[in-house]
């Protein structure tokens, strides 16, 4: 770079520099910044030098020897001068003698495996080379002409040399000369700008100047490792010391800390962030000033961009984590991003210490709580081998082990056999060495491993550890006796028995360490699987002490509702019903039964004779159970049986039916799950760390910014249980993706009439509540309200689905489809499923005759429900039916029009028919479905079929529908509009008055009432056509229609468009022709709108013609026409409801773009800033 002294610099070092003999002077290269060699003093690494050295005044540069850098001797009258030199290199003469340097100087030495192997037995004070000649001198690496970097001196220490006398006496000579003291000043300036503006690097040297001159001086590398010989140091770089504006920043942060004004303080971090973001002080400071004002979110992302710039510290990565899974709990809508982060956080914390248990404990945890039971079983298992007497980390293998072998996977099967190996080794090491107050052994884990035991059906087994380990914790691990015994005296309440044994020695132990030292889930344990074995005495003697009618009820409820809901399962399994009741009856009141105990019950009641208690019981299994498990279908078909029984057919029949559909849905889960393990995490741990680092910057950059992150798919959520917490091992039912609709009260056959009553009673009151918040919310509604409250839509589904729940306003047939039951397709088609539910179908189908399957009956007339109008509720249905399409459920929406359109009440007022489908084309239109648009429309058509106005609403509710004209023009559109039109033409022929043929030739008895020609039809039809391209048939309709209102402008233009378009089709034959066809109609057009007194009217023809002329390619008069449309405003003031009718952007628009193409830049800025600035 050239600097404004660099000619003086020149002159001052032609001045300094002593002219060689020409014989022996190499003359250097242009622009070359090598000092001349008088002033080069020789290193001071060797012991000597020769005598003649001073003669020799410059170096060679032939290939074949090394570059060689002398460091010059300091001269504090020439220092200027000295840093000159200090940053070059020269190149040897191959006829030097060998110069030896003197002592080293006193710094840093590199280390040795920074250099070169040939220079590991020479360690001077920096790397040197050494040519084959044998020349020891200290050089550089660095190409010729490029600076070199000088060390800098260790901190505190004075830069010093040791000189000899004769270096002396050549540095004085120098100061001799007069130039030095008056050119000093313009080479400090120059060194100054040299240091501002540095001389550009060279490009790498290629080629045969690479292989002479550093063939020989690459550095080793170590061996090993990726890539061959030894890679490169892989791992980020050390951060860069902070600059003097980010530390002052930091500081007057603190300041503004300790002063109290936190919000100025963290504007000082931002600020200092923006300078460079990886000042990790910067960032731990904004975590510490977020926490301080209560931003716990704003605390966790800052300690999150602080940990990735100390990536190699665990304790971060940890405390980040535990920061993302406290917020979790603070923040439950975003629980599933800060549990992904906190995955990743453990992720990072293992890939630094993959031994770390706290890191692999943590997400194993939060793994299990997400749903990935497949990572987090890998995680338990780790934890279990690297310390086989972790009783936390065996606690939730077991647990997982157990769901993951509930999905009936066979490569799971193993996992409780695994388990229970876990627990022995756990237990022998206990008994060796003793208990540990770390992880503490007590009873809650006995009765996991003898639940693992039981749930591999080793009863025998579970016993005979049930009593050896509570022996081992009641200290008594001695008498191993009772082992021998085939009954449980041993835990008997009274010494009768435990007295006949005689090693049994009474007194020698505590009796609290007998029969009541043994806690009493342990007993029921016991009692539950001596009934798996048939041994009913021993079991009952266990079962005394839960027994219901003896001990205090209201406690075994509070406390042990569960072991009572085991012990009368075991007992039902037995076949002990009446037994088993006395266990699960107490249970109902509080509802504290589960669906399955609450099927058993209603069996056992059956068994009693109980009917009306069994129905009960069936009916609020299916009612409190949501998930629609294995268990609701029983309760389903045992309910139909006792319906069929009754001779309660369509009762029966609707059961049974959603029976068979869930048993479907439950069989079509089951097969997809055989081959998809989504559901149950398995994550690839190969490959991800980059992944999560990135998204992990990703959403804490978008919090700290303050932009909001996708969120991520849904999780099935379970909370993170504390180390201690006992787990449960029961299967998780698996919900199906499909169920019936039952939203139908539930008619209770069996009920008492009091009970009846009452609860008609109950349900009549609350329908009467519902109606007063429904009135309420029509006169409380606002004019500028978006949508529906959500207290009128709660009311107005009970009120809809009371009134859907009566069979009698509906046939049987559009009963059961409201049902989701097809009756035809359960008849035909052969499924596979439960063979009772399938001949329990066959055979109520069979027995519903015609008459109760749809046939004509007597039908009672009737004008209110519940003493409310059917006006007013068809009212509520349509209101209901927009409320919910205004916020977004189209789909109930359109099943609760269905509902009205199928009543038998509604469906026979024509009038009340109509509304319901404008109110369906209503939410269709909300929910942008032209689809439904299109089938409403057609259905008016239909039912309307010789009006106008179906097909003007046809051609609205096409044209309000934000989407692509698919279904406008679609082939049963095209097909029925050709239909209609034929029919038109053969009424008003000759042939009119025979029966008219549809278009497949089939007979109609159809006749069109109308003697003329329909206009509208036929635009409708020729606008179909032309949207799909066929001008010339679209032609064809549009001068019929011609024909009939010649003047008619949308006739007029429509026909003026078709021409000009199929002008600019390739198959035109006469393009010209054509085009002057089209505008002739196109002007007349205009004529006819402009005369109209209306601005709007204008300013639409003004902007048709503009838009023909730019869509043919004649911008000059296109620019006339779009000019006029700015000219002629129409007001605002009149738009209503189907937009503005101001075209003045629009057509701004265009003008700009033929503006752009002339280059008129200009007009194009006037253009935008007078119409296009918002």
């Amino acid at each position: 770079m050239s600097h404004p002294f660099s000619s003086t610099f020149d002159a001052l070092q032609a001045h300094f520099t002593q002219k060689p003999d020409k014989s022996d002077t190499t003359s250097p290269h242009a622009g070359s910044t090598i000092p001349p060699p008088s002033h080069i003093q020789p290193s001071m690494g060797s012991s000597q030098i020769p005598s003649d050295a001073g003669q020799y005044r410059t170096l060679s540069t032939d290939p074949g020897y090394m570059q060689n850098a002398f460091r010059p001797l300091q001269n504090p009258g020439a220092g200027a001068f000295q840093s000159h030199l200090n940053n070059h290199v020269l190149m040897p003469r191959p006829s030097y003698p060998a110069i030896q340097p003197y002592p080293p100087w006193e710094i840093r030495p590199l280390p040795m495996t920074e250099m070169p192997s040939m220079m590991h037995q020479h360690a001077p004070a920096y790397p040197s080379v050494a040519s084959a000649q044998g020349w020891n001198f200290s050089s550089s690496n660095a190409a010729r002409d490029v600076p070199i970097s000088q060390p800098q001196n260790l901190a505190g220490e004075p830069r010093s040399l040791q000189v000899n006398a004769t270096n002396q006496e050549m540095a004085m000579e120098k100061e001799a000369d007069p130039m030095d003291s008056a050119t000093d000043a313009l080479l400090e300036r120059q060194n100054h700008l040299n240091a501002e503006n540095p001389m550009p690097k060279l490009p790498p040297m290629r080629g045969l100047i690479r292989k002479y001159l550093r063939a020989d001086i690459k550095p080793d590398r170590p061996r090993g490792g990726r890539g061959g010989r030894g890679a490169k140091k892989r791992g980020p770089r050390k951060a860069a010391e902070p600059t003097g504006d980010i530390k002052y920043r930091l500081n007057m942060a603190s300041n503004a800390y300790m002063d109290g004004r936190i919000d100025e303080a963290i504007d000082f971090v931002n600020d200092a962030i923006r300078i460079n973001a990886e000042t990790y002080r910067a960032w731990v400071l904004l975590a510490s000033l977020r926490q301080e004002k209560g931003d716990r979110e704003g605390h966790f992302h800052a300690r999150l961009f602080a940990a990735h710039l100390q990536p190699k510290i665990i304790d971060e990565w940890l405390q980040c984590a535990e920061l993302a899974i406290a917020l979790r709990e603070e923040f439950p809508e975003q629980a599933d991003e800060y549990l992904d982060n906190a995955d990743k956080l453990y992720s990072r914390a293992l890939r630094i210490d993959s031994k770390h248990s706290g890191a692999r404990h943590g997400r194993a945890a939060v793994r299990f709580e997400m749903g990935h039971l497949k990572s987090a079983v890998k995680d338990y298992a780790a934890l279990v081998e690297q310390c086989p007497f972790d009783i936390y980390a065996i606690r939730s293998y077991a647990e997982i082990c157990v769901l993951l072998a509930d999905t009936g996977k066979p490569r799971f099967a193993d996992g409780p056999k695994k388990v229970i190996e876990a627990y022995r080794r756990c237990i022998a090491h206990f008994r060796e060495n003793g208990f540990d107050i770390q992880y503490p052994f007590d009873w809650q884990d006995i009765k996991i491993f003898v639940e693992l035991l039981a749930y591999i059906e080793q009863f025998q087994e579970a016993i005979y550890e049930l009593k050896s380990l509570s022996r081992w914790l009641l200290t008594r691990s001695e008498e191993t006796f009772w082992d021998s015994q085939g009954d449980d005296r041993e835990w008997d309440e009274d010494n009768l028995r435990r007295s006949e044994v005689e090693q049994y020695q009474e007194g020698k132990h505590p009796a609290l360490s007998y029969g009541k030292g043994l806690p009493l889930e342990l007993r029921a344990k016991l009692a539950v699987y001596r009934l798996k074995l048939d041994q009913e005495d021993e079991a009952m003697r266990h079962l005394a002490f839960i027994d219901p009618d003896t001990f205090n009820t209201p406690e075994l409820l509070l406390e042990h509702s569960h072991l009572m809901t085991d012990v009368g399962s075991a007992l039902y399994e037995a076949g002990h019903l009446p037994m088993a009741l006395r266990f699960f009856e107490p249970l109902r009141e509080p509802d504290l039964l589960d669906t399955e105990s609450l099927i058993r019950a209603g069996q056992c009641y059956l068994d009693a004779g109980d009917k009306r208690q069994a129905e009960e019981c069936f009916t609020t299994a299916i009612e409190q159970d949501d998930a629609n498990s294995e268990a609701c279908i029983d309760a389903r078909y045992e309910l139909a049986k006792m319906y069929e029984a009754a001779r309660e057919e369509r009762e029966a029949y609707i059961l049974v039916n959603e029976a068979i559909k869930l048993q479907e849905a439950h069989d079509q889960a089951r097969e997809e799950a055989r081959g998809d393990d989504e559901d149950l995490g398995e994550d690839n741990e190969e490959g991800r760390g980059s992944d999560d680092d990135t998204s992990l910057l990703e959403t804490a950059l978008g919090r700290v910014t303050g932009e909001e992150m996708g969120v991520n798919q849904k999780r099935a959520k379970r909370l993170l249980k504390p180390k201690g917490e006992k787990p449960k091992l029961k299967p998780r039912e698996r919900k199906p993706r499909a169920r019936p609709d039952p939203s139908r009260r539930r008619r209770k056959l069996f009920g008492r009439s009091e009970e009846m009553q009452l609860e008609e009673r109950r349900r009549a009151e609350e329908l009467s509540e519902a109606w007063k918040v429904v009135r309420d919310s029509r006169v409380s509604s606002e004019a500028d309200a978006t949508g529906p409250s959500n207290a009128f839509l709660s009311a107005a589904r009970v009120l809809v689905d009371d009134f859907r729940s009566y069979k009698d306003f509906y046939s049987w047939d559009k009963y059961l489809a409201h049902l989701g039951i097809n009756q035809a397709r359960e008849k035909v088609e052969a499924r596979k499923g439960n063979p009772n539910l399938l001949a329990m179908a066959e055979r109520l189908s069979n027995n519903l005759g015609p008459e109760d399957s749809g046939a004509d009956k007597q039908v009672k007339v009737a004008v209110s429900y519940r003493g409310v109008s059917f006006a007013e509720w068809l009212d509520l249905f349509l209101e209901y039916a927009i409320g919910l399409a205004q916020v977004g459920r189209f789909q109930e929406a359109y099943k609760v029009c269905e509902s009205a359109r199928d009543t038998t009440i509604f469906s026979k007022s024509k009038e009340d028919v109509f509304l319901i489908h404008i109110t369906w084309a209503a939410c269709a239109l909300r929910s942008r479905d032209e689809e439904t648009c299109v089938a409403t429309a057609r259905w008016l058509m239909r039912e309307y079929q010789y009006d106008t106005d179906p097909f003007r609403m046809f051609s609205a509710l096409s044209r309000l529908c934000p989407s692509p004209a698919s279904w406008y023009a679609s082939g049963p559109v095209q097909k029925y509009m050709l239909r209609q039109i034929k029919l038109m033409d053969r009424a008003i022929t000759a042939a009119g008055a025979k029966d008219s043929e549809d278009e497949d030739g089939a007979p109609s008895s159809r006749a069109y009432p109308s003697k003329e020609l329909d206009i509208t039809l036929l635009m409708l039809y020729g606008h179909i056509l032309f949207i799909s391209n066929s001008f010339t048939y679209a032609l064809n309709y549009f001068m019929r229609a011609y024909t009939l209102d010649p003047t008619n402008s949308m006739v007029i233009l429509s026909v003026g468009h078709c021409y000009v378009h199929y002008a600019l089709k390739r198959q035109a034959e006469n393009r010209q022709f054509l085009l002057t066809q089209g505008f002739l109609f196109l002007h007349q057009y205009y004529d006819l709108k402009v005369a109209s007194p209306d601005p709007a009217q204008r300013q639409e023809a003004h902007y048709n013609m503009a838009r023909s002329y730019h869509a043919i390619g004649i911008p000059h008069l296109a620019v006339e026409y779009y000019q006029r449309v700015l000219r002629d405003v129409p007001d605002d003031s009149r738009n209503g409801i189907m937009g503005r009718d101001d075209l003045t952007q629009e057509a701004a628009y265009n003008l700009q773009q033929i503006y752009w193409a002339g280059g008129d830049v200009e007009a194009i800025k006037g253009i935008a800033e007078r119409y296009l600035v918002l």
